[in-house]
Parts: C-alpha cells; sequence; structure tokens
C-alpha cells in the first residue's frame, strides 16, 4: 500500500506543476528536494514508487539491496530538516509541562527538592511576566509557526513514516545469524557509554545559541534594537530548555534511572525501565537527526556558512546517539536489572 501511494504521488507531481511542495516554490531550503523541480522529482518519486512495489516480492539480496535504496531514497534524497524543527517545538511545549509534573508528583511524595523546584519555577515565570516577558507569548508563537508550516511539515511526516517502514523491512531483512564481536556485552561497555556522552553533548550548543536571545548581545541582530520581541526570546527560552532537557534524558541511556524508575515516579517507582520506550524513543530521534543532516550540510555549503554544522551537529548527533541507543538495546538485552530504584 505504502508503494502504491507514492507511486500515485510521483504521477500527480509528475503531471501536475501546482501540488508539487519542493523545488524553488518550496518554504523549506534545509533539504536537497529544493534544488530539483516537478518534472525530476515526481519522475524520482515515481521510480521509487514502482520499485517499492516490485521489492515486495523480492526476497532474499534483492530484498536487502531494495530495502536500503528506499531507506536512501526517503532518508536522504526527499529529506528536511523540518523534522528536528517539529522535535525542538514540541520539546518546547512539552519540556516545561513534563517539568511541572515531575515537580508536582515530588511535592505530592514531600519531597523537599520539588517543592524548592516549584518555587524558583513559580518566581521564574512571575519575574518574566513582570518584564515584559510572560511564558504564555512563547506557547503563541510557536502555535502560529505550526499553523503557517502545517501543510509542508505534513510532507515531512509523510517521507519520515515511509522512511521508517522501510528501515523495519531493511532491518528484519538483515536480522540473521550470530551477533559480531562488537555487539557482544563487553565490547557494548566500551563504546556505548562514550557515544552516549557524546550524543548528550551535540545539542547544548543550539541551547547556547538560544539562551543568548534573552541578553543584550543575542546572536540574531533581528532580536535587537526595534525588532525586540518578547515572545520570540520566550520562545527561544523554551527551545533552549527543550535541547537541555534532550541532553539529560540521552543521559538516561547510561544512567541507573534509565534501567530503573526512580523512587519518585509514582506507580512505576523501583520498576525496570521497559526496554523498549528508550530504544523506540532514542531511535526516532536519532533518525531524525540523520534525515536532517543532508539538508543541514547543503544549506550551509549554499549559505557559506559551514559553522551551522557545529551549531546543528545533525550528522553527529545522529550516528552517536543511534550508537548510544544501539548500546543500550544490546546491554539490557543482556540482563535484567534489579528492582532496586536510585
Amino acid at each position: 500500500m505504502l508503494s502504491l501511494a507514492v507511486t500515485v504521488v510521483g504521477v500527480l507531481w509528475w503531471a501536475v506543476p501546482a501540488g508539487y511542495p519542493f523545488g524553488a516554490r518550496d518554504r523549506v531550503t534545509v533539504s536537497l528536494s529544493h534544488l530539483f523541480e516537478h518534472d525530476v522529482g515526481g519522475a524520482m518519486t515515481l521510480v521509487a514508487g514502482l520499485a517499492g512495489l516490485a521489492t515486495a516480492f523480492a526476497s532474499g539480496r534483492a530484498l536487502r539491496a531494495g530495502a536500503i535504496a528506499q531507506v536512501v531514497f526517503f532518508g536522504v534524497v526527499m529529506s528536511d530538516a523540518g523534522i528536528m524543527s517539529l522535535f525542538g517545538y514540541g520539546l518546547a511545549v512539552l519540556g516545561p509541562v513534563a517539568l511541572v509534573g515531575v515537580l508536582v508528583m515530588g511535592c505530592a511524595r514531600r519531597r523537599p527538592w520539588a517543592w524548592a523546584g516549584l518555587a524558583i519555577l513559580a518566581g521564574g515565570v512571575a519575574a518574566s511576566t513582570v518584564a515584559g516577558f510572560p511564558p504564555w507569548l512563547a506557547a503563541g508563537n510557536i502555535a502560529s509557526s505550526l499553523y503557517d508550516y502545517a501543510g509542508r511539515v505534513s510532507w515531512t511526516l509523510a517521507d519520515c513514516v515511509a522512511c521508517l517502514v522501510w528501515v523495519l523491512i531493511a532491518v528484519k531483512a538483515y536480522r540473521r545469524g550470530t551477533p559480531p564481536a562488537w555487539a557482544r556485552p563487553a565490547a557494548v561497555l566500551r563504546w556505548g557509554r562514550p557515544a552516549t556522552i557524546g550524543a548528550a553533548l551535540c545539542p547544548l550548543p543550539y541551547a547556547l545559541y538560544r539562551l543568548t536571545w534573552l541578553t543584550p548581545w543575542p546572536t540574531d541582530s533581528a532580536m535587537t534594537g526595534p525588532h525586540l520581541d518578547p515572545g520570540l526570546r520566550m520562545q527561544g527560552l523554551a527551545i533552549a530548555f527543550g535541547a537541555l532537557g534532550g541532553a539529560v534524558l540521552t543521559l538516561g541511556l547510561v544512567a541507573r534511572w534509565g534501567e530503573v524508575f526512580p523512587r519518585w515516579t509514582p506507580v512505576v517507582h523501583g520498576r525496570p525501565v521497559p526496554v523498549r520506550l528508550p530504544v523506540i524513543a532514542g531511535g526516532i530521534v536519532a533518525g531524525a537527526c540523520c534525515m536532517a543532516s543532508p539538508g543541514l550540510v547543503v544549506n550551509a555549503v549554499e549559505r557559506d556558512q559551514l559553522f551551522l554544522v557545529l551549531l546543528w551537529p545533525y550528522p553527529l548527533w545522529g550516528v552517536l546517539l543511534g550508537a548510544g541507543v544501539l548500546a543500550y538495546w544490546l546491554r539490557r538485552r543482556s540482563y535484567a536489572p534489579s528492582a532496586a530504584a536510585s
């Protein structure tokens, strides 16, 4: 069904130029797809759909080769960095909600740190409101951005779904035989921790970049003088804390609380963390980083601003996080953690 849908879309893009969402009229230029118009993009999509239909009836090497080719097409050629923007905005919205939830649960269990954290948070909200930077302005900006790009981002999500389906097919086709030496428990401990720590460091440059928006010396010149926008500054703060939250969660792949729910968590405290929970969540983010990488590199070269790859190190981040998630999965498979909470 997926390949049939891709075939139909390819035909429509090829035959109806106005329906083609990429090329010169694309609003997202951090991509490869903005470099070619409907005649090329539609033809490639049509060929990918027909190849997918053929691969569905293949087996052995032909199935593996076909699946990898589809992953490259959807994960590289048709991918863009819009998926990371969605993650960033999502963390900016859900991060504060999760923080408040953690603090409230801690207060319910009479934890002093939770009461202190809640007081600091309330004081920060009050101070920012008095200073003219109420937090709800950030929520309004984020909602407006998502609404403006809803149509374009829907194609990003569709591409991600197609890529994920073919990744699962490829993994299933290759998942046979005895594990290699690097996948054994002793080896996993050697390379898993450094990869995870490196992945946790990757979002920090972007977090620091966003935090400068709150200073008199923002890294974005549009934030100064008459262009001062309180809502945009608060949006930068929210996204920065979302990035920091992602870094902390990444460290859970090598921390005890990433294997056993801590004591302060309600209902599930002391129970083992389901292996699939961090593996699926981390795997999705790692995949999104990898899908955003080609467009980021192309955009940095086009603008002659290669430092953007350091600010958003998606190529390195995706590889390191993927390795960290894989190490977590391999390690958790080899033993069952005790029920002692940390």
